[in-house]
């Protein structure tokens, strides 16, 4: 090669992607410190800033700065620092706040992600070596991460970014009632019950939930019509209902997991009823992967491996998904896509002698 050719062009996609881990720990210290809430309604110094919060002033300017680089933040002279619009969404009161998320990922999944290696050679999940039991065990035994999961499914992003868009996207006033299955602590059906006034509503979870979806329920002024049933999805659901929502849900499951739930719901609903996924469809063959969409079902998927393994839950495409279902007696109606990442597969059953 001739010494005097200009170099190519720096692989920037690369090298931001690297230095991922470096760019969520900034973000989670900015949520742990609340940074977002004492910008909101001036533009302090770093040194005053440093003092209100009681950490190293020379420290907290450089993260700032690095802050700033990354949209969270502006400077605006004299090591003084505002807030930008994006920041907002930082604030744990911002009603699309993703802090909830910047903390789970951070204290929870990093721990996770960290030993995906050895993930992708065995197959098995990184859960079991790095808590020493299965997620969701691992969930039940620590009230904190357990607290802070909670918080990351039900904040004010997820449901904005991900579950509005499909409740936008689909009439589900056409339903009498409706069994949210895997409910969690009620946050879902509180705003699908909002927006359809005629529908009933049950929360379906695991006995732990119930505290937490009878407390949204009632803040909601929804007791009336909405209840918590305990229970649990692999053994049997709430019989006789005209739709099943299983909202991020199944793909925590194998599809032998995922296939005995759905039998439930299709041995449990009524002779017209459906049921509903809301989740993220995995990209195959020419789908367009260029997409804040496809980034974010992959990065999901990926959330899914470290937790489960290869043999656990799961993002799947629509031909998996519709084989999975042709196996519950169930027929894919409809793929609705939505403007969001999550989209809503809407099915109804086949023949009753189909389901074995």
């Amino acid at each position: 090669m001739n010494s005097k050719s200009r170099s190519g062009p720096i692989p920037e996609p690369l090298l931001r992607a690297a230095f991922g881990a470096q760019a969520a720990q900034l973000l989670c210290i900015a949520v742990r410190l609340g940074l977002a809430e004492k910008m909101q309604r001036g533009a302090p110094s770093a040194a005053e800033l440093a003092g209100s919060l009681n950490v190293d002033a020379m420290a907290l300017e450089r993260v700032l700065r690095a802050l700033v680089i990354t949209g969270v933040c502006n400077e605006q002279g004299n090591a003084c620092f505002g807030l930008t619009a994006l920041g907002e969404y930082l604030r744990a009161d911002h009603p699309q706040s993703v802090a909830a998320r910047v903390l789970l990922n951070v204290e929870v999944h990093e721990r996770l992600w960290s030993d995906l290696f050895t993930t992708v050679r065995t197959g098995e999940p990184a859960s079991e070596r790095v808590f020493g039991v299965p997620f969701y065990d691992h969930l039940a035994q620590d009230p904190a991460a357990a607290q802070l999961f909670d918080r990351a499914m039900a904040g004010g992003g997820w449901i904005e970014n991900r579950l509005r868009p499909a409740l936008e996207a689909y009439d589900f006033g056409q339903f009498r009632t409706i069994v949210d299955v895997g409910g969690g602590n009620g946050t879902l059906m509180a705003e699908l019950l909002k927006t359809n006034p005629s529908v009933r509503g049950t929360v379906f979870d695991l006995p732990r939930l119930e505290t937490a979806a009878l407390a949204t329920i009632g803040s909601a002024a929804l007791s009336e019509r909405c209840d918590f049933v305990a229970g649990n999805a692999l053994e049997s659901v709430p019989v006789g209902h005209d739709a099943y929502v299983l909202s991020n849900f199944l793909n925590s499951f194998s599809d032998d997991a995922a296939l005995s739930i759905l039998r439930n719901c299709r041995r449990a609903m009524s002779p017209a009823g459906k049921v509903l996924l809301l989740e993220w469809v995995s990209a195959s063959g020419d789908e367009d992967r260029d997409t804040y969409r496809a980034w974010d079902t992959a990065t999901m998927d990926l959330v899914m491996l470290a937790a489960f393994g290869s043999r656990g839950g799961r993002l799947r495409t629509k031909a998996e998904f519709s084989a999975l279902l042709d196996r519950a007696a169930l027929s894919v109606s409809a793929f609705v896509a939505t403007h969001a990442s999550i989209w809503v597969i809407e099915t109804v059953p086949t023949q009753p002698d189909q389901l074995s």
